[in-house]
């Protein structure tokens, strides 16, 4: 069994969520305070009964347009509420289970389906005694959670109790945002690797050595008129146990190489679901890729839900299993292409993430477009890039189609930016491309005639008063390219692009130097867009 489904009302920042998940790896991505965590704390309150288990004041949790509308009108039907339903998948082979978790009572109503709701609002027990003696503290914005009730029903209409967790479940928060309470990962690993039969017995012999060493020790223990003796709430197996590598608690080694550990044991122990929260924290390059091994090694034996801002973990395990989190909405790039989603597998490419959370983006081509575009657009439009919320990346010249089909998808806007190497057939291709594709939200632009072959060629053209000398930086340059007569100063441009895209940047005298024409049209569309 594995969770197919979450849905959630007014818990946290979601007023309305709605997510479906990979039967087997699930990255999730979005900004900070996208709510990638609350997804993680939504499964782990349905399935192992947390944090609603207690009667703290659970005020903080509520949507805040749900508490809004409950202060302008404060009445008892308007008081906030939250809601998290997780669906399984359909029927499974075992009975029990279907009849326990199977049936009507979800939000899809005439539709059988596999599940657990959670449930947090007001008490209709207590609707008549609030009325008669404690309804006027409403109208002091007053939500009284105190007359609450946190209830856990199974799809079938049952009571549900953690005990019969149909789902083996580990969580681990490696989040730096958060202490990460060790015990608690060390319970949940003792809890997912060993059967309840067990633990009973286990506890059962662990408070029987207790007992007999302190009738053992009896007379060592008494004082007075009273005997020391052992609080049975300190003593729970469970909460006792550690884990240790090579002899050494987990707990006392660097924290890369705990949260390493600690990953790898939880894909090593018979779980159904592994849910890991931010695993590259504090790991190095290389133990970044060994941990991806990992996953993907054993990705087939347990459902996993990933959270990262880590982009190597995004394209290596397949962009298809990423579910991008915006606007409180979940975006699958399941349906992007066989063909890209391996390109960025096999490429480790670092900016992929970058480009998936950005609004509106320019691809270009090589290393000097990289440098110079900011300066250029600065000069040219009197913003920034900054300013215009427009994210510059480099794509690494015919690279850029792959992105394309991945812009398709997460509809994003994407400006490329690239070379036409001379070729009238590049041009005609990207002309027609643009055609097939306006008024939607990607563009390609590229120099309009072959002897504007690069960007080079075209800045120079477009700058030649500012940028002339520009040579006498290298002396000795020759007046040609490829074998081919041209401009001192051009031929200097093209043999060091990125020394002079530097240079150019730096330099006083060519603070004026500004955007060719073809790229000024493709960023004002930007702009628009």
């Amino acid at each position: 069994m594995y969770i197919k489904q979450l849905k959630i009302w007014g818990f946290k920042k979601f007023e309305t969520f709605d997510l479906e998940f990979n039967e087997h790896i699930n990255v999730i991505i979005g900004e900070n305070e996208a709510g990638k965590s609350t997804i993680l704390e939504a499964i782990d309150i349905v399935l192992n009964q947390r944090l609603f288990n207690n009667t703290n004041n659970f005020e903080k949790y509520f949507h805040l347009n749900n508490i809004e509308a409950f202060n302008t009108n404060p009445i008892l039907d308007n008081l906030p509420e939250i809601k998290i339903e997780l669906i399984f998948n359909d029927e499974t082979e075992n009975e029990i289970e279907n009849e326990y978790f199977n049936g009507l009572h979800s939000s899809y109503e005439s539709q059988l389906k596999n599940g657990i709701t959670f449930s947090y609002k007001f008490d209709q027990n207590y609707r008549e005694l609030f009325e008669t003696t404690q309804i006027d503290t409403l109208n002091e914005n007053f939500i009284p959670t105190d007359y609450y009730i946190a209830e856990w029903t199974t799809f079938s209409g049952r009571k549900y109790i953690n005990k019969k967790c149909p789902i083996k479940n580990v969580l681990i928060d490696n989040s730096i945002r958060k202490n990460n309470l060790f015990d608690s990962y060390a319970k949940r690993i003792f809890n997912a690797n060993t059967e309840p039969q067990k633990r009973q017995n286990l506890s059962h012999q662990f408070k029987r050595n207790i007992s007999k060493f302190i009738l053992e020790n009896n007379d060592d223990l008494a004082i007075k008129d009273y005997t020391l003796g052992i609080d049975e709430n300190k003593t729970i197996l469970e909460n006792l146990v550690d884990l240790k590598s090579e002899g050494i608690s987990i707990q006392n080694k660097g924290k890369g190489k705990e949260n390493l550990i600690k990953t790898e044991i939880a894909l090593e122990v018979n779980s159904d679901l592994i849910m890991l929260e931010e695993p590259e924290n504090h790991l190095s390059y290389v133990n970044t890729r060994k941990l991806i091994n990992d996953i993907q090694h054993m990705c087939g034996q347990a459902q996993m839900i990933i959270t990262t801002h880590n982009p190597l973990i995004v394209s290596r395990l397949n962009l298809k299993n990423t579910l991008w989190i915006s606007n409180d909405t979940c975006h699958s790039l399941k349906d992007v292409d066989d063909e890209t989603a391996d390109y960025f597998m096999k490429t480790d490419n670092m900016q992929l993430l970058n480009f998936i959370l950005s609004k509106k983006i320019i691809l270009v081509e090589g290393n000097s477009e990289y440098i110079l575009l900011p300066f250029l657009t600065k000069n040219s439009f009197t913003s920034s890039l900054d300013d215009m919320k427009i994210e510059i990346l480099s794509g690494g010249g015919i690279t850029y189609k792959h992105y394309i089909e991945v812009s398709k998808i997460i509809k994003n806007h994407l400006l490329v930016v690239t070379d036409n190497d001379g070729n009238q057939e590049t041009i005609d291709e990207i002309q027609l491309f643009n055609s097939a594709t306006f008024g939607q939200s990607i563009l390609i632009k590229c120099a309009n005639t072959p002897e504007e072959f690069t960007f080079e060629v075209c800045l120079y053209n477009k700058n030649k008063a500012i940028l002339k000398e520009i040579s006498d930086k290298k002396p000795g340059t020759h007046a040609e390219y490829r074998k081919q007569p041209c401009d001192k100063d051009l031929a200097y441009m093209l043999k060091n692009k990125t020394e002079s895209a530097l240079y150019i940047t730096t330099e006083g005298s060519y603070k004026n130097t500004i955007l060719p024409d073809y790229i000024k049209e493709g960023i004002e569309w930007l702009i628009q867009q």
